[in-house]
């Protein structure tokens, strides 16, 4: 099966590779494209250099698997060579750069989820895809001064509980953890496992979870008053007395601040593990190419693992000295099974927190 790569630049197909990354992540919404090449290509008489902003499309095996736009490169040269390095992202990078609403409209109305997200995608030249159930409509959607397409996306997405992340090319995925099925095969310590690294911390961790309700003030509300309700969760892991307090957050629809607690400490379970696996080739065992939001089962004596795992992060690499390589990063997935945010209410900020997408989560 042959994994031939070839970038296309302004109609224009590059070869002299010597080194290539391509990253996607389902908690990044543009995919990451590095690359080393020589200056004079090979199959080309004359010299023809890259310029920034040309539109390119790399595939993998003849499907195309990046597009979008040459964001920046460097050259260096001595008398022997030539080298260009291009550091680029697919096109989604326009709508995370960009402004969401420049002279309107900046206010939508009884919008699902994914209608909402080809509004704000289609001057970008942009597609979306809905996998899953995007829940109601909103019904009212306010985007912020100077908010970027992306910024409100994911603000709309975490308010359904959805993950939204970019194909590598020009379609935006709306989706939940796992559903783009599993990858053939397993990943085997002593088989096809050729390295692994792993990164276990306890510091955000704790040993109790307070999220406090914060009612409106009153004359005859005392401040311990305000605080209630609440809702509480403990992290059996962490033996010592560690407490933490989060206040004034609000529920989802449906949801307890005891839902809110629990999530929280999964939050801060997952921010402390992190797994990463390098195989060999490109792709799993039946042949498809390692793709993120898929399934795996790894059996990892050393790490002490023997269970179905989601593959948060799919990097392909050509080295000189490994030739090709896949990176997996994997993780549980309950560390992506979100909880809706409350939608806001006129006036309100809109503004995400900063925990919305968990890392991963290790038992």
């Amino acid at each position: 099966m042959s994994d031939a790569v070839d970038l296309t630049v302004d109609g224009t197909i590059y070869g002299g590779w010597q080194t290539f990354a391509f990253t996607r992540r389902i908690d990044d919404c543009a995919a990451i494209l590095s690359l080393k090449v020589t200056e004079k290509w090979a199959g080309l008489a004359a010299r023809r250099p890259i310029r920034q902003g040309a539109p390119y499309s790399l595939s993998l095996g003849g499907t195309e698997k990046a597009a979008g736009y040459i964001d920046g490169l460097t050259t260096n040269y001595d008398p022997d060579n030539h080298e260009v390095n291009i550091e680029t992202r697919c096109a989604m990078a326009d709508i995370i750069d960009c402004a969401a609403a420049v002279d309107g409209p900046h206010e939508f109305r009884n919008l699902t989820l994914s209608a909402l997200a080809q509004k704000l995608c289609e001057p970008y030249g942009l597609t979306v895809r809905a996998e899953c159930d995007t829940g109601a409509a909103f019904a009212r959607f306010a985007i912020q001064p100077g908010e970027t397409a992306w910024a409100a996306i994911e603000r709309a997405a975490r308010q359904r509980a959805v993950l939204a992340f970019g194909d590598g090319r020009r379609e935006l995925v709306i989706t939940r953890a796992g559903l783009s099925g599993a990858a053939s095969g397993s990943l085997r310590l002593g088989d096809n496992i050729k390295s692994a690294s792993g990164s276990f911390n306890h510091a955000g961790r704790f040993s109790l979870v307070v999220v406090r309700g914060q009612q409106e003030s009153g004359d005859e509300l005392d401040s311990e008053s305000e605080l209630q309700p609440e809702g509480r969760a403990t992290d059996e892991a962490i033996a010592r007395y560690r407490p933490t307090v989060i206040v004034g957050e609000e529920p989802g629809p449906g949801q307890t601040l005891g839902d809110r607690a629990a999530w929280h400490k999964a939050v801060a379970r997952g921010r402390g593990a992190s797994v990463s696996y390098g195989v060999a080739g490109w792709r799993d065992e039946g042949g498809d190419f390692w793709m993120p939001n898929t399934t795996v089962h790894v059996r990892d004596e050393y790490m002490n693992i023997d269970e179905e795992l989601l593959i948060v992060a799919v990097t392909h690499r050509l080295t000189e000295e490994g030739g090709r390589e896949t990176e997996l990063e994997v993780t549980p997935s309950e560390a992506f099974d979100l909880l809706a945010e409350a939608e806001e209410k006129s006036g309100d900020s809109g503004e995400g927190s900063a925990d919305a997408y968990p890392d991963s989560v290790w038992r």
